[in-house]
């Protein structure tokens, strides 16, 4: 097995060829919304790329999103890019050479054809800056191959919708060679690469900001990618299962040509169907559709071979076909009888195929305007099932670590130059300038937290959680709050679901005394819903003079009737009932306790 890993982190510095702000929308209503329909191009070879044909086949007119404070003419490609951010091309500088990478003497932009929606160009701008870097991981060195820094795609609505809040949003894609030979080993290091990056500071924080793209093979197979691995925890599990699959695969080929099996013409048996009781086959022809099939020689227990989990070789199928067509599932003869087909449809179809008993048959429902694209779908993947593994784009599936057909691994011929952007030149005093302002290593890190007052319990946690361990950091350079209250309140709150400007106030005006350690948790809590001023208001501190107040009117109520040691316990609880949150517990104790023993109620 050889395993190679793509890193995609999104670049907190405003977009790469405009100056609008990184805002990512959720469910917003867009301002506007524009239409495109995509056309694919030859790139610099003078070839068409495979992927984009395909997607240029489907024919679909795509809806893009807008809003008015992240979307301009720039991200609608109704006007020319501007140049690349600085603030976005020196933090990817930094990331490379955090890397051990190599930056090139000119940053030359290209255009990536991509026409599935995501780009409303029709391309993606990217270019290579740095290359021959290399980490260390536990099972050996796994060398950098490139750090590309280019614009981010369009985020997917539906099938034909896209925002274009995420369009240009710097993004650097850190690429490995396939030196990862164990799937443990990939998951050490896309989080080797990851920390390394998030120590800069300068990453997006969030759900998405970080995608994991990961290439597997197998000798005899081919280059596979699992596009989009969001949960770390499963990279391990992805890579086995694609490892597995392509082993099914290699052993299906086999089969089929020592077993000489073909797959014949397809013939309409909606007849055979007309008094059904299966249901999505009854629904079908009632809606118009017809029941085609085709004999599969000498096929028989193939397409019901398990190639994944639980996944079986003609579920593949059905998953390409569906990809092209928008038609869903097949049936064949290995899962059958079965989703309410009887036994006596299943003979009445072997004996219209004229089947023999080693043959199979693929039956599949869909109009008859689309019955040439389905027939021709089917047949291509099963040819190139003959061949063996076939390099492609695949989704993961986060349940069960499984994934499913997404498009062809597209090649060179979808590259050509960027004819608006100038060349842009790194010069050694710019990486000079960088590596003297260059993010420390985690021993490094870990020997600041330490010297800062830290105990290894608190530094060993945020070293572990990067976009923690960075708010830490602004958290102690702009506030004079105690380093292991900061880290302690950091760690135990849930200050990623804010932003971090709110954080950092709620720290500067904690360090100011307008609240008390006790009021910061519900403040955290609350503001993940309501408005900032509305929350702290809640929360400000009472004068000394208030809370002596307080406590005086407290004892008085209760000196006629306790005269021991219970007094502190019962006027302490009515207290802080009234007052949590708006005066450290510590000092309202000091308080009490002075005032109680003054009137001789607590010895």
């Amino acid at each position: 097995m050889r395993c190679g890993l793509e890193l995609h982190m999104q670049l907190d510095t405003g977009k790469l060829y405009c100056r609008c702000p990184n805002i990512i929308k959720m469910d917003e209503k867009p301002d506007y919304v524009i239409k495109r329909k995509l056309r694919a191009v030859v790139g610099e070879t003078g070839e068409l790329d495979i992927a984009a044909k395909r997607e240029e086949e489907k024919h679909r007119v795509i809806h893009y999103n807008c809003y008015n404070d992240s979307v301009c003419l720039v991200d609608t490609d109704e006007e020319p890019p501007k140049e690349v951010d600085d603030k976005a091309f020196r933090a990817a500088l930094e990331i490379a050479l955090l890397l051990n990478m190599k930056p090139v003497d000119e940053f030359h932009i290209m255009r990536k054809l991509i026409i599935d929606g995501s780009a409303v160009g029709g391309f993606q701008r990217t270019g290579l800056l740095a290359n021959n870097g290399y980490i260390q991981t536990s099972l050996g060195k796994v060398r950098i191959k490139t750090l590309m820094l280019e614009e981010d795609s369009a985020k997917r609505v539906d099938d034909n919708s896209f925002s274009l809040d995420r369009l240009g949003i710097p993004l650097v894609e850190v690429g490995t060679e396939a030196d990862i030979t164990d799937p443990n080993q990939a998951k050490e290091a896309a989080e080797k690469i990851g920390m390394l990056s998030k120590f800069t500071g300068k990453l997006m924080r969030g759900i998405g900001t970080i995608r994991q793209d990961v290439n597997v093979s197998i000798e005899g197979g081919d280059r596979v990618e699992i596009k989009g691995v969001q949960d770390l925890r499963m990279m391990p599990d992805f890579v086995k299962l694609e490892v597995e699959r392509q082993q099914k695969i290699l052993l299906i080929r086999d089969e089929l040509n020592k077993k000489k099996a073909v797959l014949k013409k397809f013939e309409d048996l909606s007849k055979l169907f007309e008094h059904t009781n299966c249901t999505f086959i009854k629904k079908a022809l009632i809606e118009g559709e017809h029941v085609i099939g085709a004999r599969f020689t000498n096929a028989k227990g193939i397409l019901g071979t398990i190639i994944q989990a639980d996944k079986r070789f003609g579920k593949e199928i059905a998953e390409y076909l569906n990809v092209y067509t928008g038609v869903k599932g097949i049936l064949h003869l290995d899962e059958l009888p079965n989703y309410g087909v009887t036994k006596e449809e299943v003979a009445k179809v072997l004996k219209e195929l004229k089947c023999d008993d080693n043959d199979s048959f693929i039956l599949v429902m869909c109009e008859q305007t689309e019955r040439s694209n389905v027939e021709f779908i089917i047949k291509e993947r099963v040819e190139q099932a003959y061949k063996g593994v076939f390099r492609e784009v695949r989704a993961p599936n986060h349940t069960n670590g499984t994934t499913s057909f997404m498009r062809p691994l597209p090649g060179s011929a979808r590259m050509y130059p960027e004819t608006d952007i100038p060349v842009v030149r790194v010069t050694g005093e710019l990486v000079g300038e960088i590596i003297t302002h260059l993010s420390q290593t985690p021993e490094q890190k870990y020997d600041f937290l330490i010297g800062s007052g830290l105990n290894n319990e608190l530094a060993q946690q945020l070293l572990h959680n990067i976009d923690k361990l960075v708010l830490f950091e602004k958290v102690i350079n702009e506030t004079e709050v105690d380093n292991k209250i900061a880290a302690s309140l950091i760690l135990n709150n849930p200050v990623e679901e804010l932003k971090v400007d709110s954080v950092i106030n709620v720290f500067k005006l904690f360090d100011k005394g307008a609240f008390s350690k006790e009021a910061v948790p519900s403040i955290i809590e609350r503001l993940k819903k309501e408005d900032f001023e509305k929350v702290v208001n809640d929360y400000r501190s009472v004068s000394t003079k208030t809370v002596m107040n307080l406590v005086l009117e407290r004892i008085d109520y209760h000196a006629s009737e306790i005269f021991d040691e219970r007094a502190f316990g019962v006027i302490m609880k009515e207290l802080m009932a009234e007052l949590r949150g708006r005066v450290d517990a510590s000092d309202l104790s000091k308080v009490l306790k002075e005032e109680l023993e003054k009137k001789k109620l607590l010895k």
